[in-house]
């Protein structure tokens, strides 16, 4: 029987598998933290949603980890004057989301 972590590792050196998965949007901690930080705002968290211009069905979808969209978390993450790097830099679909004509998936 293999273990996740082994079966990861071994999917890992087909390359293109690595760039697939590269390419894949994974939870990251900002978006865990400003889930967590609205979670504490939840009577005021219609009126931030609207201030902001997110659809609360989106948010929704990201708090249940369905779908980021990471411009949305960038914003949240500003309107809360947390650090947005690991959205705006290490983020694989932030660049895509603001130019959809880069290649890649969206």
């Amino acid at each position: 029987m293999l273990f996740f972590k082994e079966l990861l590792e071994e999917k890992f050196k087909d390359k293109s598998f690595l760039s697939l998965y590269n390419e894949e949007c994974h939870i990251c901690t900002a978006t865990m933290n400003v889930v967590a930080r609205m979670a504490q705002s939840e009577d005021t968290r219609d009126d931030i949603l609207r201030l902001l211009g997110i659809d609360p069905s989106d948010f929704e979808a990201l708090e249940a980890g369905d779908h980021c969209r990471p411009l949305q978390v960038a914003r949240l993450l500003n309107y809360f004057g947390m650090d947005d790097s690991e959205v705006t830099v290490d983020c694989p679909r932030y660049a895509r989301e603001i130019d959809p004509g880069l290649p890649g998936k969206t």
